[in-house]
């Protein structure tokens, strides 16, 4: 049920949605285009974690969602454009969404370049990022490094900085772990997914989605130590900050750039490439070319909580 209370707050099934909910929303039918609108609806489930809703009448509640924000300008859904592609286009008060813009600045000016073996840079640690000044300092070496640049990371999501040297340490590179695709055909076969089990536990497969050695940084085997020590601690960092312990994370390489080596050396499983149809720039559904699939699984019996064989609950705080 949705309903408008007297301080004009949205209530979705007893749930007040923040103004974080409305701009997630927003960003959500803005960065997937080529969905249909049901998908849309199931989108917006899984990442504001409404996965309960996936499959029930409650979806409906949040179709008249976007409608109700639509009715009262909050947001813009046009028609017209829906009738001409097939497609969702959303507004906020008529103008259209632009992703927050990120200053490049001298606080992320290329360093001298750095050669070796990771032994001779030791302790490499990964520092996971918590305050507001280090999180825009991670935007912006993303945002002028990564070829994808910054993008907009929705759901739950961690940022790390990797740390090299022990005296004087410095960032190397970046790191980041978010929301997992929707549907991804041969990762969910692989698991044994039905859509069902997809809706209900999606939230327990996190995507490695940026992953950033910086280009002056050329030490041989840090990558693959990186993606090593990252899976042995996302999960405590995971339900430190969100309650919960994913049990896997996937990601995707573009092979036209990319050989995928410190996947394959850090033991990821390759499952194959996608059909062009995944995320892109792994926030969106639809890649603009096909992308080698990988999979890390965090625990042995990853297949057991995913499709229900044994409680997520254990792994819930």
């Amino acid at each position: 049920m949705i309903t408008e209370d007297k301080k004009n707050e949205f209530v979705v099934n007893g749930r007040i949605l923040s103004d974080q909910d409305i701009k997630q929303v927003e960003e959500i039918v803005r960065m997937y285009p080529r969905l249909s609108f049901e998908e849309i609806v199931k989108t917006i489930c899984v990442i504001l974690r409404w996965n309960s809703f996936v499959g029930t009448k409650k979806e409906e509640d949040v179709e008249r969602l976007l409608h109700c924000l639509a009715d009262k300008g909050l947001i813009k859904l046009t028609n017209q454009h829906k009738k001409k592609t097939g497609k969702w286009c959303i507004e906020r008060k008529g103008k259209a969404i632009n992703r927050h813009e990120i200053q490049i600045t001298e606080k992320t000016l290329p360093g001298e370049e750095t050669c070796g073996i990771i032994n001779s840079f030791y302790p490499v640690s990964l520092e996971l990022v918590s305050d507001l000044e280090k999180e825009s300092l991670w935007n912006e070496y993303v945002e002028r490094y990564h070829y994808l640049k910054y993008g907009s990371p929705f759901g739950d999501r961690l940022k790390y900085f990797i740390v090299i040297g022990g005296e004087k340490p410095e960032y190397a590179g970046c790191m980041l772990f978010s929301s997992s695709a929707w549907a991804l055909e041969g990762r969910d076969k692989w698991i044994g997914w039905t859509k069902e089990d997809r809706a209900l536990r999606l939230r327990f497969v996190v995507n490695n989605t940026r992953f950033l050695i910086f280009p002056w940084v050329k030490i041989r085997n840090l990558a693959s130590w990186v993606l090593a020590e990252a899976s042995r601690r996302i999960q405590k960092d995971w339900l430190r900050q969100y309650k919960y312990e994913p049990v896997l994370i996937e990601t995707f390489v573009d092979a036209a750039k990319y050989t995928g080596t410190s996947y394959k050396a850090a033991n990821w499983i390759y499952l194959g490439n996608t059909k062009g149809r995944g995320r892109q720039d792994r926030h969106k559904l639809y890649l603009s070319s096909p992308k080698q699939i990988y999979m890390y699984p965090l625990v042995e019996d990853f297949r057991d909580y995913l499709t229900g064989k044994k409680s997520g609950g254990d792994r819930i705080w």
